[in-house]
């Protein structure tokens, strides 16, 4: 007879550990003192996919009321208490959070939107960001990119769906305050370990740093 395993009565069974979808590779990234381009993953952070129509008031006031903000009508980006909406499309949204806060973000939503013609996904898992930083990130970027990134087509806020090295992503582009280049950019987890790697190829020429 094969050996069993059974839980006593009233001993809930441990949930497996959240992983990193990155957590597989080889750290730390070998730099020069002063590289050109920073990779970091920014793992567990909540992502809800939100839908819905804004010429319908009701709808954007019953997400206002539960996030605390308005959802941009037009790409871009709102935010508010440490909670995020970017624009995907006319009728769709991703809103972001802190790490963990995606059952609260969606009892909230989902609270707010009972009886209304709206839906919200819980993505969290789906998708995870690669931050890329540096004064070169730009260039490595534009290697696989095939957005307009100068500032003036893609400044600071912008929001859009785009590709890089044929992964589909989401690119938010917040830079940091002296103004050097920072972007988050959202991929699925199945295409994260991928993107990583291309992105750290991309940035040899210019060192690559992880932070």
């Amino acid at each position: 007879m094969p050996d069993t395993v059974s839980l006593q009565a009233g001993t809930p069974a441990e949930a497996p550990a959240r992983r990193s979808a990155t957590a597989g590779l080889v750290r730390p990234l070998v730099a020069p003192a002063n590289p050109g381009v920073r990779l970091a993953e920014i793992a567990h952070e909540a992502k809800l996919n939100l839908r819905g129509d804004l010429s319908d008031p009701g709808f954007g006031a019953a997400v206002a009321g539960a996030l605390g903000l308005d959802l941009p009508p037009r790409p871009g980006i709102a935010a508010a208490e440490g909670v995020a909406a970017l624009w995907l499309g006319p009728t769709e949204w991703l809103v972001v959070g802190g790490v963990d806060r995606e059952a609260d973000l969606a009892a909230r939503l989902q609270g707010a939107l009972v009886g209304r013609h709206a839906a919200v996904t819980n993505a969290t898992d789906n998708w995870t960001v690669i931050a890329l930083s540096g004064p070169k990130a730009l260039d490595v970027l534009a290697k696989g990119c095939p957005l307009d990134l100068h500032p003036r087509a893609f400044p600071v806020g912008s929001v859009a769906q785009s590709m890089v090295a044929q992964a589909d992503i989401v690119l938010h582009r917040t830079d940091d305050v002296d103004g050097a280049p920072r972007l988050r950019i959202y991929v699925r987890r199945s295409f994260a370990q991928y993107l990583w790697d291309w992105l750290a190829d991309a940035g040899l020429e210019y060192g690559v740093g992880e932070g």
